[in-house]
């Protein structure tokens, strides 16, 4: 399958830039207490995006949702949990049913110029979900588009810095739909952020939901390319 897309203006992202919509991104997680962090791996200069949250499973779908949902598919559904609970609160809060511990990583991708998003989830016992209970997971909404191509949607791979198995949203198609986006805020002369204006639209098929305020975001300087970089930390 092709990546590329003929004719599309260049909205291939540097990683100078990404570096710091990262930066703008962190410092209004901090401002509302979303629990987005910086991370670095000790023998590497590479960083990026981090957010541990909970959710919980709902296998006992209430009979009006499965008569919505295809009769072949079983869905599991995830709801979220106060994200200020800590590991023993949640397993208190939640004991008739199955919480899911999720880790969200947000990396850049050199080859494709684009962010990529990695998580991985498991149960509190410890036992990961396989990749089909990702799969299943997936909001009703994003199945046709999941049912076409799994593997061009969802896939396994080696974390880049990690080097741990991770689920991953397969980036191929990030800068088609993104230039889209970016385009029609260049029209209206927008500042758009884009981390934000991908992570929202990405995030919600694997259960990461960004609150409203990070789409009121405003710079509080200009954030172009040639602008003077401050590092992460």
């Amino acid at each position: 399958m092709s990546c590329s897309v003929a004719g599309e203006e260049d909205f291939f992202l540097e990683e100078k830039r990404f570096k710091r919509y990262c930066e703008e991104f962190i410092k209004h997680s901090q401002q509302i207490g979303d629990g987005w962090e910086w991370r670095t791996t000790k023998d590497l200069d590479d960083g990026y995006l981090s957010k541990t949250c909970f959710q919980v499973t709902n296998r006992n779908i209430p009979p009006d949702l499965k008569k919505k949902s295809d009769d072949n598919t079983e869905q599991t559904l995830f709801t979220p949990v106060e994200e200020s609970l800590d590991d023993s609160q949640v397993a208190g809060v939640c004991a008739t049913e199955e919480v899911i511990r999720f880790e969200y990583h947000v990396l850049y991708s050199s080859s494709y110029q684009v962010p990529v998003l990695y998580f991985r989830a498991c149960f509190l016992d410890g036992r990961p979900l396989t990749l089909d209970e990702i799969w299943r997971s997936v909001h009703a909404c994003y199945q046709a588009r999941l049912l076409e191509g799994p593997w061009d949607t969802i896939t396994q791979q080696e974390h880049p810095l990690l080097g741990q198995p991770f689920f991953v949203l397969h980036p191929c198609r990030t800068h088609e739909f993104m230039s889209a986006v970016l385009t029609g805020s260049r029209r209206q002369n927008r500042h758009t952020n884009y981390i934000i204006l991908w992570l929202s639209t990405v995030g919600p098929v694997v259960g990461l939901n960004l609150p409203l305020s990070y789409a009121k975001l405003s710079p509080e300087q200009d954030t172009n390319a040639d602008s003077v970089e401050r590092p992460l930390s």
